[in-house]
């Protein structure tokens, strides 16, 4: 062993230890690059992204295949490597190389089936940019994500499926076109939004966009598409459910066009304090429960109904919010729209779990400095700041595909830590999340408050009867997204050659958890939808 490449005396409390790099070959960090192949393979994902993509490179100079440089991206996402120039580091990884490549043999290790350079990943993140290539990827993000609701419920559409609508920050480095300073997180950021199933967690869409964009702005474009699909493809009955950043009347008027419901909080305002300050004085002091009301701003075509909930039951400084809402009264009363609306909760937990998995968006334009010089050294300053105050407003295409990709990592990652456990246990049958009905006829408009009966006061009656309305929690018993990646993805190993085999020899630790994995997953039956625009998978 040279020198160079061996650390001698490298633990201090025992100076017999030594700590070689000298055969990078033979040694292996990322052996779960395994399983993320075996979720490519299931899902298909990589044929469902070459349906929509055509390489336009000269074919006499490609030597890498663009499906293996789509493999090697999304591998890369889920192994934890944030960053594309982390290829040089992977170069050498057998368990990452042979996961990665096409070939089969032994000879997929020969320096001749090398893996992709840095540069060549970041021209390949160039050419998916283009606008077609784009919404194909945003699209398939979508596709992913209501195949595998499809497929959980044996290739059925469900009877009802809850949409959540959210945005969460992404910390960008460097000045780059579209991120904004936001004090509130103290940084840097990007807004993207992202919409899931409520019950499962599943990634039905994601679209990046500037750091100072208004939640609402154009999010009926976004929101609407989703829940359309999902109303053609795997639901009989689609809910809406997001918070006041994306209340837009127009969202409201076509969700109601194409029979799509919602349940959205409101914005305050100085017409929601008086009627809520109306309210609470009509009922004679701090009402408990919730309350039935019809309101219809300026801004709406029609009257809608809305609940005002108690957000703290201090009498001396009460605070409610409203909920905005297409259901009727016979099909959810006020307490359970309530109860289904802080259900919300897991959706922002799963939030979260996106926000952990997605990696560094980091494609900065570089800017033509003598392109500015001569700006203004011609005195054309205004000409110059113009442009750049409009380059902030948008965000680069490679950044938006820099989050597509990792969405769909993210979603691979989902389906495999679901396999964890029982296979059928996310079944729509087993959803802890859905609609939750009325049990009892629903209370009138405002009124007179309630009057204390023999068992208590009209504070413990309106308790006993949320007590009764509120569903039990249910938590899935799955694996956080940091969990899966270092107890199943992020395994150490040693290969060994006879052959044509390759052996690879993995730590003891992720023996279970592996053989969970591969038992519950041979026995997935991965179902396909007819999109319109791809009719080849049908």
């Amino acid at each position: 062993m040279s020198a160079s490449n061996t650390l001698k005396t490298f633990a201090s409390h025992n100076r017999s230890v030594k700590v070689s790099f000298d055969k990078p070959d033979q040694v292996t960090s990322d052996a779960g690059a395994f399983v993320g192949r075996r979720l490519l393979d299931l899902t298909g994902l990589i044929a469902m992204l070459m349906e929509g993509l055509k390489d336009s490179r000269d074919k006499r100079r490609v030597q890498h295949s663009l499906p293996e440089l789509l493999q090697q991206v999304l591998l890369s996402f889920m192994q934890g490597w944030d960053r594309l120039r982390s290829a040089e580091d992977l170069k050498n990884d057998p368990a990452f190389r042979v996961a990665c490549r096409n070939q089969r043999g032994a000879k997929v290790l020969e320096a001749k089936h090398r893996l992709a350079s840095q540069p060549t990943l970041s021209r390949t993140i160039d050419q998916l940019s283009e606008e077609p290539k784009l919404q194909h990827l945003s699209d398939t993000v979508t596709r992913l994500g209501m195949e595998t609701i499809y497929t959980r419920n044996g290739g059925k559409r469900v009877p009802e499926l809850v949409i959540d609508v959210d945005s969460y920050p992404v910390e960008v480095y460097g000045k780059q076109e579209g991120s904004e300073y936001n004090a509130h997180h103290r940084h840097r950021i990007y807004l993207p939004m992202v919409a899931t199933c409520g019950p499962t967690g599943d990634v039905l869409g994601a679209e990046l966009r500037p750091g100072a964009m208004n939640d609402a702005r154009d999010s009926h474009k976004f929101i609407h598409r989703i829940a359309k699909a999902a109303q053609k493809h795997v639901a009989e009955r689609i809910v809406v459910r997001a918070d006041a950043g994306f209340n837009s009347p127009i969202t409201y008027e076509r969700l109601e066009d194409d029979g799509i419901d919602y349940v959205m909080r409101l914005k305050k305002n100085k017409k929601l304090k008086t009627l809520m300050e109306k309210t609470v004085a009509k009922y004679g002091g701090s009402p408990t429960h919730c309350i039935e009301l019809t309101y219809k701003a300026e801004s709406w075509n029609e009257a809608r109904r809305v609940v005002m909930v108690p957000k703290t039951y201090s009498k001396a400084e009460p605070e409610y919010y409203f909920l905005l809402t297409s259901l009727s009264k016979k099909e959810c009363n006020a307490q359970s729209l309530a109860d289904f609306y802080r259900m919300r909760g897991k959706a922002e937990a799963h939030h979260a779990e996106i926000k952990y998995a997605s990696c560094m968006l980091s494609s900065a334009a570089r800017p033509n400095m003598f392109e500015k010089v001569v700006k203004q050294s011609l005195g054309d300053e205004s000409d110059s700041k113009t442009q750049d105050e409009k380059a902030t407003k948008t965000v680069r295409p490679q950044n938006a595909v820099r989050l597509l990709l990792n969405v769909m990592a993210y979603q691979l990652i989902h389906i495999g830590r679901c396999q964890m456990i029982a296979p059928d246990y996310l079944a729509p049958r087993n959803w802890p999340l859905g609609l939750p009905t009325a049990t009892e006829p629903p209370p009138t408009d405002v009124g007179p408050p309630a009057e204390p009966s023999s068992n208590g006061t009209a504070e413990a009656n309106t308790e006993k009867h949320d007590k009764q309305m509120k569903p039990e929690p249910v938590h899935a018993p799955l694996m956080h997204v940091r969990r899966f990646r270092e107890n199943v993805l992020k395994v150490g190993g040693r290969l060994t050659r006879h052959a044509r085999r390759l052996h690879f020899y993995l730590a003891e630790s992720a023996k279970k958890l592996w053989e969970t994995f591969w038992e519950n997953t041979w026995k997935l039956r991965w179902q396909t939808l007819c999109w319109p625009s791809l009719p080849k998978r049908c």
